[in-house]
């Protein structure tokens, strides 16, 4: 019989699992960041692209309001406390107890750094992907709430 190794978990081996997964996440962005190099936001919003066409996401129409309330929805269900709204073309993306910025703290990376950059980004590829617009990241603040906007595009035409 195989055992159960998951009910047997301690709060520590959680800690230790996170602790693996930062120093996992801080590598490969380090890494992709060496060898990508300038090239490096171009693949944060193909990984968002690839990403929003694998989600759980139903939309009757493709347009950035939309696009913004899936993205909020489904990250929710992932418990992430996020919020979402438009401002114009552009969109405005709230955070508290950001993940990314837990691994930053966990790594004592600086919050707003290449790990959060390529977070922002890999978010506006999702958001393109929906929305038919490509999108654009600016990080606004960063801390306990981590705030960043999409100034989204005119959609590109169907082919």
């Amino acid at each position: 019989m195989i055992g159960k190794s998951e009910l047997t978990l301690a709060p520590e081996d959680y800690d230790k699992a996170f602790t693996e997964v930062s120093f996992l996440l801080d590598m490969l962005v380090e890494t992709i960041t060496t060898f990508v190099g300038k090239s490096t936001p171009s693949l944060g919003i193909a990984s968002g692209r690839k990403m929003a066409l694998n989600m759980p996401v139903h939309m009757t129409e493709k347009t950035p309001s939309a696009a913004l309330d899936e993205l909020v929805r489904v990250l929710r269900i992932q418990r992430m406390e996020i919020d979402a709204r438009l401002e114009g073309s552009e969109a405005v993306l709230s955070m508290h107890d950001c993940p990314i910025g837990s691994v930053c703290r966990n790594r004592q990376m600086e919050l707003g750094s290449e790990v959060c950059q390529m977070f922002h980004y890999y978010i506006a590829g999702i958001v393109a992907e929906l929305s038919g617009c490509p999108a654009r990241p600016k990080t606004l603040t960063v801390g306990e709430n981590c705030t960043f906007s999409l100034t989204l595009s005119a959609p590109r035409p169907q082919l």
